[in-house]
């Protein structure tokens, strides 16, 4: 995404010129600290000789003369209330009710109302734009936001080596007199999602990338302490409990532990009443504790516990192997998914080098975009795209015709949406096939390094193995079952006959029958290799306690 910012405007005067800001103007990106001065002035400053080729790269929308754009913003604003008898007030002396501009800065709530909205889109000096270039992304910007219904003036700024946007819209629909609906929805955890400024943000990035614009990064000097406290809660705990969990299992002491904790890049400190842990490999600045890591067992990852687990381990893994291991396992993870599905040429609007933007039609009304990254797509010989998609992955919905139908997708509603439209077959990989894939590489792990009984390690992993085939086949049956119920629906709306959309409908069910399918024959193949693997494992332990090469080097499924 290009750099953005936004700020909201709630007064009369903040709307109206003066002229004391163009004088001593020398930003373009103003700090929050001077939003109050900025906005008092926003439309001189906006249209500043010097930054803008002397108002060639000032334009409006619905305006009928850009440098009076207040007074019409104001103008749309009585008009609209007017309509709806609304701020109308008794004036005693004249002894009627008579409109009152001042009452326009309140909202019905009561609360200071917000009478137009201040865009800000900066550019980098890397994108070769020209500032007329600059100008007009700025314009389909503010127009898909808005869906074309809202009065706006747009001014190209050109005194900085970035040329920027400002945009001030009116909060007003000039064609319904409805107030724009910025988005804040407070989320479970009680905190407000800005999701209108999201939407911002990826409608010019969506815009700027077809014109090869680059992506600004905000500093985070300003909010550092925040990001680290976040990192650290949050995703830096995951990283060290998934770094010493291996460890756990491929250490023989404590100072193996330490040694390869060291490879590993965490660092560990065993000197106080509970243990620390923190990332040599990434922006970690505080120590996380132990007993943070799992609420429900504080214990799991402190001293005495970690010797104890140590002491039932065999084998010997020596530090290059582990990391190899470890590093396998992770890329392994990152590139899982739940959801394949096949996307051609025609429904890709453009690619970028972060990823693709997809076209996504809902019936006959709404059309839009949606961006996939690079790390979820594979480009074949061709010209097609497969997509690896996961259940939980959101994807932010687009409309080319305004941002108020905007929406987030998740995963598997964006497959079904995409198959749709190609006829393609998209098929979902059962959880438990990753689960299966995983256990079967650490038994390859252990049993390549000599860990063929006595270890408890060994132990683990083969009853988390046996648990999860006993797992895949419910799930085979539970498959068998969806396929019965399908089959059972065709059958019903080809005898009924009943039914206006009856073949769109039979089209419909029998891609969700070639999907099931097609994911029932990937897991049966896993579970049906699973079972002969541990068998054949099993065999060789009661023979000759020995592990043949064949367990090696099992299939890698992505």
């Amino acid at each position: 995404m290009v750099y953005t910012k936004h700020f909201a405007i709630h007064t009369i005067d903040r709307l109206r010129n003066s002229k004391d800001y163009i004088e001593n103007a020398a930003k373009t990106l103003v700090e929050k600290s001077e939003v109050t001065v900025h906005l008092d002035n926003i439309f001189p400053y906006m249209m500043n000789d010097e930054k803008t080729f002397a108002k060639q790269l000032v334009s409006g929308y619905m305006i009928h003369n850009v440098y009076e754009a207040s007074e019409e913003f104001i103008a749309t604003k009585q008009l609209a209330a007017k309509e709806n008898g609304e701020h109308f007030v008794f004036n005693p002396k004249t002894k009627r009710l008579e409109f009152s501009l001042k009452s326009l800065e309140r909202a019905r709530n009561g609360k200071q109302a917000v009478l137009a909205y201040h865009l800000i889109q900066s550019f980098s000096p890397e994108d070769g734009l020209s500032p007329e270039e600059v100008h007009e992304l700025g314009r389909k910007t503010v127009m898909e936001l808005t869906g074309g219904e809202y009065e706006f003036v747009i001014a190209t700024h050109v005194d900085k080596a970035h040329l920027h946007n400002h945009i001030v819209f009116n909060s007003t629909n000039a064609m319904t007199g409805k107030q724009f609906e910025w988005q804040l929805p407070r989320l479970r955890n009680g905190k407000v999602k800005d999701m209108t400024y999201e939407a911002f943000q990826k409608i010019s990035d969506r815009i700027a990338s077809k014109a090869g614009a680059k992506i600004i990064e905000v500093s985070p000097k300003n909010s550092h302490a925040k990001y680290t406290k976040w990192q650290t809660e949050n995703i830096f705990k995951l990283r060290i409990k998934s770094r010493l969990d291996f460890l756990l299992e491929h250490s023989l002491d404590l100072d193996d532990f330490k040694t390869k904790a060291k490879a590993l890049n965490l660092a560990v400190d065993f000197s106080g009443k509970w243990a620390t842990y923190r990332l040599l490999d990434d922006v970690q600045v505080r120590n996380t504790r132990g007993r943070n890591l799992v609420k429900s067992d504080p214990e799991r990852y402190n001293l005495d516990r970690i010797e104890a687990h140590l002491k039932k381990n065999t084998g010997i893994f020596s530090v290059a192997d582990v990391v190899n291991q470890y590093e396998e396992k992770i890329e392994t993870r990152k590139n899982d998914f739940d959801y394949q599905v096949t996307i051609e040429p025609w429904q890709i609007d453009h690619v970028t080098a972060k990823g693709i933007y997809i076209n996504v039609d809902f019936g006959l009304a709404q059309h839009g975009v949606i961006f996939i990254g690079a790390y979820k797509t594979d480009l074949l010989e061709d010209g097609n795209y497969n997509l690896y998609l996961k259940t939980n992955d959101y994807f932010y919905f687009m409309d080319t015709a305004g941002a108020a139908n905007n929406r987030f997708m998740k995963g598997p509603t964006l497959m079904w949406q995409l198959s749709l439209y190609n006829g393609t077959v998209p098929i979902a990989k059962e959880k438990v096939i990753s689960t299966i894939n995983e256990l079967t590489e650490a038994i390859n792990f252990l049993a390549s390094h000599g860990v063929t009984e006595g270890g408890e390690q060994l132990v683990r992993l083969e009853q988390q193995l046996l648990e999860a085939v006993q797992e895949a086949k419910d799930r085979l049956k539970e498959l068998d079952n969806k396929i019965r119920e399908l089959n059972d629906s065709a059958k019903e709306l080809i005898v009924s006959n009943i039914s206006d959309y009856q073949d769109e409908t039979l089209e419909q069910i029998k891609n969700q029958i070639g999907s099931v399918q097609a994911s029932r024959r990937l897991l049966k193949e896993i579970n049906d290799d699973a079972i002969r693997e541990i068998g054949e494992y099993q065999v060789i332990l009661v023979n000759s306690n020995k592990v043949d090469e064949s367990w090696k080097g099992k299939r890698n499924l992505k």
